[in-house]
């Protein structure tokens, strides 16, 4: 094993003690050395001297390892880590570079917001929505009354007018008479002018009542019916591959590949937003949110956002060649090819020796998404049938002693955002004024340039729905692009099929069913391994060994003692056909 500390080789102290070792179980610490620390004398100590008089200690200085057979990982030191300067040697940490941990680190400290002050650009869509409040009632109230009013002004202004017009029709009717010529006609002009001009006085008053009523049902409309807006929302696969070209590595997901349509729709809370209480609502063109999470949100950062994921998608994240992965946590099974033939793992006593996973044995499995109060729809009705789901463990034997039954445990679901709930009809409200907006149509249709209301009202529908302006849980939905509006993304009426919590346990959560999950574990296994076998296994943790493939929890490798001790899983029927899942909700 030769070093090289930024591209000149050194030799450590403890030279050859050093060995690898990897840690899959203990994420996001994947890749170690067997020592502490290493120990670097003369030339390295000075080359590290020189870094930090002309650099300081905010960057790490490549270290790489070479392995047998030309092959080599890379580390670096970084300064601000466990250094320790001694007369004549300095002891430093050393860690793997572009890995997960320095990934996963740099991820925990870059927000969306950092990302969009630096000139990323999101690929953002529409979210449509309308805003239905929760006060129905108060609502039905109001238009009642309105209704009531305007109604009776009409109808009186109606009724006057008619009786105007029939007293002018009465005073112009001519009165006959006599006089010494013969039969004569005449007029009570005095009656005509006056009843004329009555009804002038009660056409101007209809046309004021109309035009009031005009106004008054537009007023109405508007406060009682706000038009469909726009948010912005932004994809799942977007947010993650911007985010990791920004961190210098490429993304790849056959999980959101395979699965697009998962969108994220970020509160409407940013700085810069204008006051609905100071404008009419109606004039806002803009969108309320940035299409990306900000500071509000409940996944601020890149980190917060990739845990969300790996939580609700039952994932893991993989970090190799400066590639960044994130699948169903079993994807790399299906991606194995490396062979392993172990020895015994009590090699002493020339015996075999496993234990069970029991600890991942649980009673309950709950997953649930987040409940947002400050916007109803996400807490009602079918919005909250869906958002969660409860399975458990039950005996699939005879039991003999029910007290001495051992399945016990809560595996814990707890996914951070709300689901986004689709307006698929017309509520009863809307029903109600669709009516009455039908005859104020119908009412100013008679006199020309009609207004338009109750088709409006019927279009309420296919969008998003929140009960108030602003929201505080990021939402989630499983949206499609528009036919009809591009750029826009909208839900489809069957989308709780796809984005549940049940669902979420169908695709993703159902293989941590016990029975399903079931394996004998062996620890420090001795193998033959080869430097190229060994690297092999840091990208791909799953082996064919002793013809089953297994998953590798920990390998211990030094290159001078040309041995590897790993610790492994092998896939065992111990649960299988002795318990069984029962759902609890759906």
């Amino acid at each position: 094993m030769r070093h090289f500390l930024n591209g000149i080789e050194i030799t450590p102290r403890n030279r050859n003690e050093i060995g690898v070792v990897s840690d899959f179980s203990g994420n996001p610490e994947i890749l170690n050395l067997n020592t502490e620390s290493v120990i670097l004398p003369r030339e390295a100590m000075d080359i590290i001297k020189q870094h930090i008089l002309a650099v300081g200690l905010f960057e790490g200085i490549p270290y790489k390892v070479e392995l047998a057979g030309n092959v080599s990982i890379d580390y670096y030191i970084d300064l601000t880590n466990g250094v320790k300067i001694r007369q004549h040697e300095i002891e430093v940490n050393l860690l793997r570079r572009k890995a997960i941990e320095t990934f996963k680190t740099n991820a925990d400290g870059t927000s969306f917001e950092l990302m969009l002050s630096k000139g990323v650009v999101f690929n953002t869509n529409k979210v449509p929505y309308f805003i239905i409040k929760d006060n129905q009632l108060e609502t039905a109230i109001t238009l009642a009354i309105s209704t009531y009013i305007m109604t009776k002004e009409l109808i009186q202004a109606t009724i006057e007018l008619t009786t105007a017009i029939t007293d002018l029709i009465n005073a112009s009717a001519p009165i006959p008479g006599l006089s010494p010529a013969g039969p004569v006609v005449s007029y009570n002009v005095s009656a005509i002018i006056i009843a004329s001009l009555k009804v002038v006085a009660r056409l101007a008053y209809f046309a004021a009542i109309l035009v009031a009523v005009i106004n008054l049902a537009g007023q109405l409309f508007s406060l009682l019916f706000p038009p469909k807006r726009n948010l912005l929302g932004c994809s799942f696969y977007e947010l993650l591959e911007k985010s990791c070209n920004f961190l210098g590595y490429t993304f790849a997901s056959d999980l959101l590949t395979n699965d697009p349509y998962w969108n994220l729709c970020p509160v409407p809370l940013v700085r810069g937003n204008q006051s609905i209480f100071e404008e009419a609502f109606n004039s806002f063109t803009g969108s309320f949110n940035k299409g990306v999470p900000s500071s509000s949100d409940t996944t601020p950062t890149v980190g917060t956002f990739i845990d969300a994921c790996l939580t609700m998608f039952n994932g893991r994240l993989i970090v190799r060649n400066g590639e960044v992965r994130l699948e169903r946590r079993d994807w790399l099974a299906n991606q194995s090819t490396n062979v392993i033939l172990p020895a015994l793992s009590l090699q002493s006593d020339r015996d075999d020796e496993f234990y069970y996973n029991t600890e991942d044995i649980w009673k309950r499995y709950y997953i649930h998404y987040a409940v947002d109060f400050t916007d109803v729809h996400t807490c009602e009705g079918d919005m909250y049938k869906i958002h969660d789901s409860e399975y458990s463990t039950e005996p699939n034997f005879t039991v003999t002693n029910a007290d001495l039954i051992t399945i016990k445990g809560l595996n814990e679901v707890i996914i951070p955002f709300a689901l986004a709930a689709r307006k698929d009809k017309l509520n009863w409200i809307e029903l109600l004024a669709k009516g009455f907006f039908t005859l104020v149509d119908s009412v100013t249709g008679v006199f020309g340039g009609g207004t338009n209301y109750a088709p409006q009202i019927g279009e309420r529908k296919k969008a998003m729905k929140i009960s108030q302006q602003y929201f505080s849980t990021t939402k989630v939905l499983y949206a499609k692009p528009s036919e009809f509006v591009s750029g826009s993304i909208v839900q489809g009426g069957n989308y709780g099929n796809n984005c549940s919590a049940h669902a979420l346990w169908r695709k993703y959560h159902y293989i941590n069913q016990i029975q399903d999950y079931e394996f004998i574990i062996k620890e420090n296994c001795r193998v033959r391994l080869s430097s190229q076998d060994f690297v092999t296994l840091l990208n791909n943790n799953f082996a064919d060994i002793d013809g089953v493939v297994s998953e590798i929890l920990k390998i211990e490798w030094i290159d001078e003692k040309s041995f590897a001790q790993i610790t492994f899983r092998q896939p065992n029927n111990w649960a299988n056909g002795k318990v069984i899942t029962k759902i609890i909700n759906e």
